[in-house]
C-alpha cells in the first residue's frame, strides 16, 4: 500500500502531503479524523479477523513447511542440502 502512495505521489506532482494542526476546523481534515474513528468491518479491505501477530504466528511454520518439501525433494543444491539439510529464517555460519 505504501508503494502504491508513494507511485501515485511521485505521477501526480500537484498532489503535496503537509502536516495540518489537528482540530482547529479544516473541513477536510475533521472528515479523515472522523472516518478514522470509524469501526473497522468486514466489508472493509484492512480488515483482519484475528491480530497480524497472530496470523504471523500461524503462517511462519506451514511457510517453512513448504519450504523444507520443496528444499528435500528438489532437483537443484542437493551437495548443499547435503551439508545444511534443515531449512531456517536464520543465517548459518
Amino acid at each position: 500500500m505504501v508503494r502504491k502512495i508513494q507511485t501515485l505521489l511521485l505521477s501526480h506532482k500537484h498532489i503535496h502531503l503537509r502536516w495540518l494542526k489537528a482540530h482547529v476546523g479544516y473541513l477536510g481534515y475533521e472528515c479523515a479524523d472522523q472516518l478514522a474513528k470509524e469501526p473497522i468491518t468486514e466489508g472493509d479491505p484492512f480488515f483482519l479477523p484475528k491480530p497480524l501477530s497472530y496470523l504471523k504466528y500461524e503462517i511462519r511454520p506451514a511457510t517453512l513447511s513448504i519450504w523444507q518439501d520443496n528444499w528435500d525433494n528438489g532437483e537443484t543444491g542437493r551437495s548443499t542440502h547435503d551439508i545444511v539439510p534443515t531449512v531456517s529464517n536464520k543465517p548459518v555460519g
